[in-house]
């Protein structure tokens, strides 16, 4: 549990974890740099062990406590959420009778001290807490992170073969992900209800810093998309979805040697139009499945509009494109 400031939310989330019915655990917080003193006034237990983090940031205090720890498994929590009593035994359980699964995630609930969650998140828990299986996992990976940050538990052995957290400009946790993604481990969830509450607010850290932002994600999304395609032997691409995201993702695939042969919209304001001097495909709304097959190339999808996604993926699909083999979605 690596901690800056954790004020208030510390001992509950503390707590959450000596409170799990999985009783052989280590509990090992890292300081990173606190100065609000809420570390000492956590209740003695003698699972807990405090370290002082060596340098300053999150990937460096991660990285130093699962150095400490000493079992066969990792489990991460932040020092905001909390996590239901038989989170660890759940995951733990369903590790031990899955052992294709290396990375293991769990359902969430978030939730505000206040106010009720909205919309937009309210749907984002719906969409995360569906993606449980790996097949589920392997096909909308580069559309968002599946794996919440705090809900991971995994085999130690993994977590040092790919040496660990790196600290680029996005997201660590993201690009952990997309590297074991990339190395062929596989993912998965435990059904059932929710084993963590995480907590938002408008100062929690994905909020706010620059690392988690929107452009960030997309560029470490493009970079590992690119090396996935790469192993795939496929250097060419249409995008469909002519819009923002479609042409930011032109731009970093093109940079990292993949050849964007042109674009797929449904807008017939575009019709006859280029985007960055590359022709504009216009497909009118539920296309026939002859003008889907007679599509060459590769597909990303860089559409993310609601229920707009899932309409393209039927259509391809129907059309007789395989997901993975054909297409990907990546929005």
């Amino acid at each position: 549990m690596p901690v800056h400031n954790g004020g208030s939310y510390l001992q509950l989330a503390v707590d959450s974890i000596l409170d799990q019915t999985h009783k052989k655990l280590e509990l090992l917080i890292v300081d990173d740099n606190s100065n609000d003193h809420a570390i000492q006034k956590l209740k003695t237990d003698e699972r807990v062990e405090v370290f002082s983090s060596p340098q300053k940031g999150i990937v460096a205090a991660l990285n130093f406590g699962f150095s400490k720890a000493r079992y066969p498994y990792f489990a991460r929590m932040d020092a905001d959420d909390i996590s239901v009593p038989h989170r660890l035994e759940t995951q733990l359980n369903f590790m031990l009778e899955h052992p294709e699964i290396e990375i293991s995630g769990a359902k969430v609930k978030l939730f505000k001290d206040q106010e009720k969650i909205g919309g937009g998140y309210k749907h984002y828990e719906q969409w995360i807490n569906h993606q449980c299986t790996a097949q589920q996992i392997n096909k909308n990976f580069f559309i968002e992170s599946c794996i919440p940050h705090p809900t991971l538990l995994m085999r130690r052995s993994v977590f040092e073969k790919l040496g660990g957290y790196h600290d680029p400009a996005w997201p660590e946790d993201y690009d952990l992900w997309c590297r074991a993604h990339l190395a062929g481990y596989q993912f998965g969830k435990p059904e059932g209800g929710p084993l963590l509450y995480w907590r938002d607010y408008s100062s929690r850290t994905s909020r706010v810093a620059k690392r988690y932002s929107k452009q960030s994600f997309l560029q470490c999304k493009a970079r590992y998309l690119s090396e996935w395609m790469h192993l795939q032997n496929r250097t060419r691409c249409l995008i469909w979805g002519a819009g923002p995201t479609g042409l930011k993702l032109h731009d970093y695939l093109t940079d990292s040697g993949i050849h964007v042969s042109g674009f797929i919209d449904v807008n017939p304001k575009l019709q006859g139009r280029a985007k960055r001097d590359k022709p504009i495909e216009i497909i009118e709304p539920n296309p026939k499945a002859a003008t889907l097959r007679r599509l060459s190339d590769f597909i990303v999808v860089a559409v993310s509009a609601r229920g707009a996604r899932d309409e393209i993926r039927n259509a391809l699909i129907n059309a007789g494109l395989v997901e993975l083999e054909h297409f990907v979605l990546a929005a």
